[in-house]
């Protein structure tokens, strides 16, 4: 049904702003984004995610319990991976992780490109 879809969607993007963007994301997920170490807030910050995915999935859509931890699943390993790559690839190349650069909002715009699209995946698997 493409408005299940839709509100499915929306409430994704606004579990990833919450997980993204509000205290949610602690100073200890932070100060390891910014560092690319330690692995453990990385770990934590990607369990923050899977679960606002769970939840969102489960009231947008009310799957059965394989699903929804399919889809959790799949938000933790990826958002992992795609933070725990930023934040390397701005100690390798330290303009990535500079604001004042345009490199950095390129890096910044690629890293919401990848999990906008795992969202829209997700979206897509459950609907």
């Amino acid at each position: 049904m493409a408005s299940q879809s839709a509100v499915l969607l929306v409430l994704l993007f606004v579990a990833h702003f919450l997980g993204d963007f509000t205290p949610l994301l602690s100073r200890r997920m932070l100060e390891a984004k910014a560092s690319g170490a330690p692995l453990g807030p990385f770990v934590h910050h990607a369990a923050v995610h899977g679960s606002l995915v769970a939840l969102a999935v489960a009231v947008a859509v009310r799957p059965g319990l394989e699903l929804l931890a399919m889809a959790a699943s799949l938000e933790f390993g990826s958002h992992l991976a795609i933070d725990w790559i930023r934040a390397r690839a701005g100690k390798k190349w330290p303009a990535q992780a500079n604001p004042s650069t345009q490199t950095y909002w390129t890096a910044l715009g690629l890293d919401q490109l990848a999990h906008a699209l795992v969202l829209v995946g997700i979206a897509a698997l459950v609907t």
